[in-house]
């Protein structure tokens, strides 16, 4: 083992190697639905915040970045969410899940449920509240960190 190596530096590809493999598992487990995570992600959110504009479902996404609107177009044009006139201000259009969009909803919630089962097989609670703790507090001074704290996880 190269002794040299710095913590930082392993922190770092630990962190890249993570996310990389995470991305792979719920990647692999999503390709049966026809899915992406990308989709998986507006659909949970849209599950428990429905409905929304597209500025705030913007706002709560985590593996997007910027505007949603290309993604949401294209679930749109599948069948997975619905737009609807914003009865405040017709300026402005709702996103809501169509009953394709509540079954995948569904689908999601037991493909999320086995990763999760994964991880807690790996780690207890009491060390992922350890490392969900230094995790938000390296990313406290980026923009993700409002997107986590709107969608509860800070």
């Amino acid at each position: 083992m190269n002794t040299s190596v710095k913590e930082v530096e392993k922190f770092r590809y630990l962190i890249l190697a993570v996310q990389r493999q995470g991305n792979r598992m719920f990647h692999a487990l999503l390709n049966k639905t026809g899915f992406t995570p990308s989709y998986a992600e507006v659909i949970s959110v849209l599950e428990l915040r429905q409905p929304l504009t597209l500025k705030d479902l913007g706002n709560l996404l985590i593996c997007e970045t910027g505007s949603p609107s290309r993604l949401v177009e294209r679930m749109v044009k599948d069948g997975w969410i619905e737009k609807m006139i914003h009865p405040e201000d017709s300026r402005f259009v709702l996103l809501q899940l169509t009953i394709k969009g509540q079954e995948a909803a569904e689908k999601v919630k037991i493909i999320e449920g086995e990763v999760y089962g994964w991880i807690e097989k790996q780690l207890s609670e009491k060390e992922m509240q350890v490392i969900n703790d230094k995790l938000g507090k390296f990313l406290k001074d980026f923009p993700i960190h409002e997107t986590l704290i709107h969608r509860g996880y800070l």
